[in-house]
């Protein structure tokens, strides 16, 4: 199946915790790279959600928050993966933005034009890429 969604993280679960009605998934990259994905429970058991089952954790790119420098900014969205910006690619109103994590992943992120105005964005920056946990689709073969 092909699919829209430009992230496309595989990963190895390695914690499910389950809820009432939510159940919380951590899953870790080949480069160590850590994120969180909510799902219901019902989805949960149908895919037979388990640590040490494979996955893929999927997610737009406009999902994707760039943040630039350090900043005192707590944030309740649970992924926060550093990185470095590979590709500023502008167009009409909005931009791509490239980043390569810390573990070696390849993030897409769609920010407006004012914003990396604004942020001065340009490749080789230190940047986060910042997804909550809700904006993750998790797959599984």
């Amino acid at each position: 199946m092909a699919i829209s969604a430009r992230n496309q993280l595989n990963v190895v679960i390695t914690e499910v915790k389950t809820g009432a009605v939510n159940s919380l998934i951590v899953g870790k990259t080949k480069g160590g790279d850590v994120l969180k994905a909510t799902v219901t429970t019902d989805s949960e058991k149908s895919l037979d959600l388990k640590a040490g089952k494979e996955a893929v954790f999927l997610f737009k790119a406009p999902s994707v928050i760039i943040s630039k420098g350090e900043n005192d900014l707590r944030l309740s969205a649970t992924n926060q993966i550093k990185g470095k910006i590979t590709a500023v690619k502008e167009g009409a109103v909005n931009a791509e933005i490239s980043v390569r994590s810390a573990g070696g992943e390849n993030l897409s992120a769609t920010v407006t034009n004012e914003s990396v105005k604004n942020l001065a964005l340009k490749k080789g920056d230190e940047v986060t890429a910042i997804i909550k946990a809700t904006q993750i689709i998790v797959g599984v073969k």
